[in-house]
């Protein structure tokens, strides 16, 4: 079963004359869905192939048609203020500090016309009963512990690094002059400070963030040091820390879980209505 949410269909290339197909392509109930509602797509030849797409088509019409009269029936609008009042009935749920960037998004959708009617559509089923469209605590809980790995931190790395020279035979002299220098005790901001006094950079980085040329320093144990070729130069890379992998809190998780488990229950409640609605009243294909 296709939801509302489909917003792609099948565009084929080969023209087939919208005149010669019926004038009434569908019906659903008392909704005659005529042809021209169908003109600016372009069919394919094939027989077969037409039907398909032209179902594909009504069907996606007739989903559109039962959304419309759900929303009318609830009288709820899928517009920014809708989506406003959900996105504030999330931040009274889940502290602003738990679920930041998650809430920033939440923010950041209010003015997309899918969110809105997503917004729209969770209110409507939720007023005629919350389970439909939202999890309880306790299966927000068990689904985080079901699922810890999904949410396992990777292993954080405090580095830094300067530049020693060019990828060549100079600068990977001068690397290793460097790093014999570190091994003797040298400081080695003061060697930064001295061989690449515009470049030396600091940074906190998960050892994939560091890039392909930078993997050997995932095997680089605290306070050693390294050089690392790239294709434009080779740079002198210290381990300062590294933390553990960890798991994210279930509070920092909460309000990802619930949204998670909130769609697919508002997805499931949406597509169990349609085929309710579409057995109430059967459609009927004449092309």
């Amino acid at each position: 079963m296709k939801i509302l949410l489909i917003t792609g269909v099948l565009f084929l290339l080969l023209n087939f004359p919208a005149a010669e197909l019926p004038e009434t392509l569908a019906r659903f109930g008392n909704i005659e869905l005529k042809k021209d509602r169908f003109q600016r797509y372009t069919l394919p030849s094939s027989p077969g192939q037409r039907r398909a797409v032209l179902k594909n088509l009504v069907d996606t019409e007739i989903y559109l048609i039962i959304v419309r009269q759900l929303l009318q029936r609830s009288r709820i609008a899928p517009d920014a203020l809708t989506a406003r009042r959900y996105v504030e009935m999330r931040k009274k749920q889940f502290p602003t500090k738990t679920s930041p960037s998650l809430l920033k998004q939440l923010e950041q959708n209010i003015s997309k016309p899918e969110f809105q009617l997503k917004c729209a559509l969770y209110f409507t089923f939720y007023a005629a009963d919350p389970a439909t469209v939202e999890p309880k605590d306790i299966e927000v809980r068990q689904h985080y512990e079901l699922n810890r790995k999904q949410f396992q931190l990777p292993v954080q790395t405090n580095w830094a690094l300067f530049r020693a020279g060019k990828n060549d035979e100079q600068g990977k002299e001068q690397a290793r002059l460097i790093l014999s220098r570190l091994r003797q005790g040298e400081d080695f901001y003061l060697l930064a400070k001295k061989f690449d006094p515009e470049g030396r950079k600091k940074g906190n980085s998960s050892a994939a963030a560091l890039g392909t040329y930078f993997k050997k320093v995932e095997k680089i144990a605290p306070g050693e040091s390294t050089s690392v070729e790239t294709p434009e130069a080779i740079f002198i890379v210290k381990v300062i820390s590294r933390s553990p992998a960890a798991y994210r809190s279930f509070e920092e998780t909460r309000l990802y879980i619930t949204e998670m488990l909130s769609s697919a229950r508002l997805k499931n409640s949406l597509e169990q209505y349609m085929s309710e609605m579409i057995a109430k009243n059967p459609v009927q294909y004449f092309f």
